[in-house]
């Protein structure tokens, strides 16, 4: 697939994606913003931190993440 394509994906699932999500995440999905672990791991945490604010559970944001509940609580904390 082409970059104009992936553009277009990541546009299509920026747009019609039922859960809301940062836009630098769905640009790293689909290879057209490159990060460093660290600074995707800060990303997530942000997006952590913005579904714990909407009143979601540790357990919930862990799911979604494919991590514990502890992981998800020890990755807010550390990009506090």
């Amino acid at each position: 697939m082409d970059d104009l394509n992936y553009n277009y994906m990541a546009l299509l699932e920026a747009i019609l994606s039922p859960q809301e999500l940062l836009p630098d995440l769905i640009l790293n999905k689909y290879g057209l913003l490159q990060l460093t672990p660290k600074e995707l791991r800060e990303l997530e945490a942000m997006e952590m931190k913005r579904l714990y604010q909407q009143k979601w559970t540790y357990r919930q944001i862990a799911k979604r993440f494919g991590m514990s509940d502890s992981g998800v609580y020890r990755r807010m904390k550390r990009f506090g």
